[in-house]
């Protein structure tokens, strides 16, 4: 459970908290060699009322780090 301070209202519904937690994502993604499939874990905030869902910068980076270790595995 997040701490009370981590807590913001939802840019979306304006009324919902954003409650931050790491959920795994799966995803495919277009590269020069094909699609590859990905899948990881990331902080994100998801809103208690509307369902709303975002993620920052330091989840970008974990997604971008999946997308590049799954693309050096290609031939």
């Amino acid at each position: 459970m997040s701490d009370p301070e981590d807590l913001r209202p939802c840019e979306f519904c304006k009324i919902g908290r954003v409650i931050k937690s790491d959920q795994t994502i799966s995803f495919r993604q277009w590269t020069d060699k094909g699609y590859i499939t990905c899948r990881a874990t990331i902080p994100m905030g998801i809103c208690d009322r509307c369902g709303s869902k975002n993620w920052d910068d330091d989840a970008e980076a974990i997604i971008e780090e999946a997308v590049r270790q799954e693309y050096q595995k290609l031939p």
